[in-house]
């Protein structure tokens, strides 16, 4: 754990000389992705760095490939675009190492752990080196070299950082290193440029975190932890159950799957909880059941398009096959006395009593069960649906009692709220379509079926975060569904 301490150390001299402007407006990335103004080059810079930095990016006699490798250069084709955009000229580097924007540079490196980032992945303690380094070396070619390899270096460090600030380090899917295509990599760099370019770099810089509320949040709970005393963040940092790694894998998820809408409804589903969040408050909060850890609720993004009042409920074979057919091969009286009905394959209504079910297996289950709409019907009075693949909704439930319980993973994967008319009434009036509250209250009560489009709809994102915020302290939830190990293992291998 030397790492750790010697970061903790590092970090909280730093922290005095910088100040976290997440707070500000953010960033608006789209307007940096044309090419920056050309740089005015520092007093300091001289024609032969310019021409050393210009020979060290010169891929045509190695490959780009190669030339990128030897120079130890993570994102090689963006530190290239970076400096032959503004004919080579150094940034970073003055006759006695560092200039001020390369110390506030390097200070924010330093202060990667309260991003959930780790500083040694971006060589942060390599490149302090260089004072001390240049004082070893003599004037000459030697030195000049050595400039130019740790000015290219920190660019590297910083484009990598941003770019991890903003999208995270791993690819969702595979847990493998993320990598930008090459409209990334140029709008990294813009994104560098129009950093230097501000008053202020390390608030540029961090303005292109993510902007959800979620992410906001647990971001900057966890920065005036570590910030709370020395003693506290050395703790924090060492508890891998809940502490760094805990907060780490999930600002990485939320980067993963930022909501770029300014209003909509997310489930968390390990905090078993529906939030309505617009202009980044939050407006509504509903109790859910999710998915049990074998029936699991997917991580998804779409947008709630309609809802239906008083749905009848037609069971999904894998529900019929696995519950309901052992049950009618003891007493096929359990679909009258829990009001359901049978159909066989061209929709006929089918008496249970004249199946043999013995000789029904889930090969040859040819029918389809159906509920009538009623207080008693498992999806209760009111449907939301949204296009997914997992065929996925929210719906409600006869089953009050259930959300009263902490630990709410109990259904076959939808999402049961708890206040559903609640969630109705609230599109209705953002749709402009108040006057048909009074219609939907009248269908519930008739048990008449009845289809509500939404124009507008609004967007609804599933996530799975296992720690959050509350009330300005940070809150570990379980992990339902046993997902944390494997990202931990990619980010911390």
């Amino acid at each position: 754990m030397d790492w750790l301490r010697s970061t903790v150390r590092s970090a909280y001299f730093l922290l005095t000389l910088a100040g976290c402007a997440f707070s500000q407006v953010a960033y608006a990335s789209e307007k940096s992705e044309g090419l920056p103004p050309t740089l005015v080059a520092p007093p300091t810079e001289t024609a032969a760095l310019r021409a050393t930095l210009r020979q060290l990016l010169d891929t045509r006699a190695l490959g780009t490939v190669t030339t990128y490798q030897r120079l130890g250069l993570r994102m090689g084709p963006a530190v290239g675009s970076f400096y032959q955009t503004n004919d080579y000229t150094a940034r970073w580097t003055q006759d006695a190492g560092w200039n001020p924007q390369a110390t506030e540079a390097l200070q924010l490196l330093g202060r990667a752990t309260e991003f959930g980032l780790l500083p040694e992945a971006y060589s942060w303690q390599h490149l302090l080196t260089l004072p001390d380094s240049l004082r070893l070396s003599a004037p000459s070619r030697a030195r000049g070299h050595q400039l130019a390899t740790f000015e290219l270096r920190l660019t590297d460090a910083l484009v990598t950082y941003l770019f991890h600030l903003r999208r995270g380090t791993l690819q969702p899917g595979t847990l493998r290193p993320a990598v930008p295509d090459s409209l990334t990599c140029q709008q990294t760099v813009a994104q560098l440029h129009h950093a230097l370019n501000s008053s202020n770099l390390t608030a540029a810089i961090l303005c292109l975190q993510p902007p959800q509320l979620a992410y906001r949040h647990l971001q900057t709970t966890w920065s005036r932890a570590l910030r709370a005393s020395p003693a506290d963040s050395l703790r924090l940092m060492q508890d891998t159950v809940a502490g760094f790694q805990r907060v780490a894998i999930n600002l990485e998820r939320m980067r993963w799957e930022a909501a770029a809408d300014s209003e909509y409804a997310v489930v968390n589903i390990p905090a078993y909880q529906l939030q309505i969040i617009k202009k980044g408050q939050v407006l509504q909060t509903y109790r859910v059941i999710v998915g049990k850890p074998e029936l699991p609720t997917p991580v998804l993004s779409s947008r709630i398009s309609v809802f239906v009042t008083a749905p009848e409920w037609r069971v999904p074979y894998s529900i019929a096959v696995r519950e309901f057919l052992p049950e009618l091969q003891r007493d096929p009286g359990y679909l009258y006395d829990n009001h359901y009905q049978l159909y066989d394959g061209r929709g006929r209504l089918i008496n249970p009593w004249h199946v043999n079910w013995a000789r029904i297996t889930p090969a040859t289950f040819v029918y389809s069960i159906r509920q009538r709409a009623g207080s008693f019907n498992a999806l209760g009075n009111v449907v939301f649906y949204f296009p997914n693949q997992q065929t996925v909704f929210l719906h409600d439930t006869p089953g009050r009692t259930a959300f009263t319980r902490p630990e709410r993973a109990l259904s076959h994967g939808c999402v049961r709220v708890e206040k559903p008319l609640k969630l109705a009434e609230y599109l209705l009036r953002r749709e402009g379509q108040a006057k048909a509250i009074r219609e939907m209250y009248a269908s519930v009560a008739a048990h008449d079926k009845h289809r509500f489009d939404l124009s507008v709809g609004l967007p609804i994102y599933l996530r799975y975060y296992t720690c959050e915020t509350e009330q300005g302290q940070l809150r570990f939830l379980p992990d339902i569904y046993q997902l944390d190990a494997p990202i931990i293992a990619a980010l911390f291998k």
